[in-house]
């Protein structure tokens, strides 16, 4: 598996990089950025941090511990949350039935009334994405 320094030469030139360029977004000197794509010297945790969310790719996959570059693939769903967006799939009366049981607000089952306007907004912001 690539080493961080190789993921990160490979991220900076298929992003059209310099090593000048990385150093002025991240403001460390350029001769780190050499360093780091040699594995002379170990980032910080800001740093990968910082790489990872400026180029939408996982800790983990810097790290070495997937090669699997996508946050999107790579993020966990609960199973509550998988549940919840097939019921808002469901026509009204069913999505009220299969939700009525998972939501609850302060140990209390929500209304029916409630369980339809959460329907509503989460149709309302699947569909503006």
């Amino acid at each position: 598996m690539a080493t961080f320094g190789q993921k990160l030469r490979a991220i900076r030139t298929g992003n059209n990089l310099t090593q000048k360029d990385l150093a002025t977004i991240f403001k460390v000197s350029e001769s780190a950025i050499g360093m780091y794509e040699r594995d002379e010297r170990e980032p910080s945790f800001k740093f990968i941090n910082d790489v990872a969310d400026r180029f939408e790719v996982t800790t983990d996959y810097l790290l070495g511990r997937t090669s699997d570059t996508n946050q999107g693939t790579s993020k966990v769903i609960s199973k509550g949350v998988k549940e919840f967006l097939s019921a808002i799939e469901l026509a009204d009366d069913e999505a009220i039935l299969k939700l009525k049981g998972m939501l609850r607000h302060e140990g209390n089952v929500l209304s029916d009334d409630a369980i339809r306007e959460i329907i509503s907004y989460a149709r309302y912001k699947a569909n503006q994405e």
